[in-house]
């Protein structure tokens, strides 16, 4: 019988607690984490602290962005799985092809993730919650949304790539999540 609950469990019931002591109104995360530490409902333990590091150092890694020509906002640095050693990352001036590959696989697999689960919880809005009213519609073709901003170029959005095929990204189970964008 298991007797201990995971981080995630734990940090579901601060959740559930807060709502309820708050009337179920809508919070952001921080207001969530500030009560919860101010209840002594959260606690860090020493052990964390290189983890956490880790994390907090990947999601700043993971926004940082750099200028280019016309005004472009690129992603400095890019991460990839390696099996031996974890997420790697690297810098775009020094990223090789195969691992730019990877990184980029990982980016899409991470968007398609987003979107599968979008179109999961309209559908169970629309079929299960609200069957007889109006559906709630989302468009999950972006190539409009490229085209307005100048950025459909059909040599790298139509086509297969140039040379064998990055291997898919497969979450790990069981693991924590990493950070929100790679």
């Amino acid at each position: 019988m298991r007797t201990r609950m995971t981080k995630r469990e734990q940090l579901l019931r601060i959740k559930d607690a807060y709502r309820t002591e708050h009337g179920n109104l809508p919070a952001t995360s921080r207001e969530m984490a500030d009560w919860a530490v101010a209840t002594g409902r959260y606690k860090l333990p020493p052990f964390a602290t290189e983890r956490r590091c880790a994390e907090e150092l990947s999601d700043a890694m993971a926004l940082e962005m750099m200028s280019v020509s016309e005004g472009r906002r690129v992603r400095t640095m890019h991460t990839w799985r390696d099996e031996k050693q974890g997420n790697l990352w690297d810098h775009i001036h020094t990223i090789t092809l195969p691992n730019f590959q990877l990184s980029l696989a990982f980016q899409r697999n991470c968007a398609y993730g987003i979107v599968r689960q979008a179109k999961i919880d309209m559908d169970y809005f629309n079929n299960d919650l609200h069957p007889d009213g109006p559906a709630a519609q989302m468009s999950f073709n972006f190539e409009k949304d490229l085209a307005d901003e100048g950025l459909l170029n059909f040599s790298s959005s139509e086509h297969e790539p140039r040379g064998p095929r990055p291997p898919a990204f497969q979450p790990r189970r069981g693991r924590k999540r990493g950070p929100s964008h790679p």
